[in-house]
């Protein structure tokens, strides 16, 4: 089990995974939950080998993305070009049928 620091409260080195992973593979991991959890199974795989040696890791990507917004401070030195988007209420759609929020 990977707690982290505290419920939403995340190490510098956590959301340097949580970055890395998005870059390396697309995936993108919440930092409150997916993120810490595969943070802590793949540093314990690296500090516990014989523990994982043979084993078959099936990860399940639990979603929880709209965590990211409030790391958008937080991420910006390791990502770069990231910034806040504010998002109208209501965005009418064509035809003014129906809304995207």
């Amino acid at each position: 089990m990977a707690k982290g620091l505290d419920y939403a409260i995340n190490t510098s080195e956590e959301l340097k995974f949580v970055k890395e992973v998005a870059a390396a593979t697309g995936v993108v991991l919440d930092p409150v939950y997916s993120g810490k959890a595969a943070y802590g199974m793949m540093k314990d795989m690296a500090e516990n080998p014989k523990k994982w040696e043979g084993r078959k890791v099936l990860f399940v990507h639990t979603g929880g993305l709209l965590g990211l917004f409030d790391k958008v401070d937080q991420m910006a030195p390791l990502v770069g070009n990231w910034q806040r988007m504010d998002v109208n209420e209501s965005i009418p759609r064509k035809e003014g049928i129906g809304k995207m929020f």
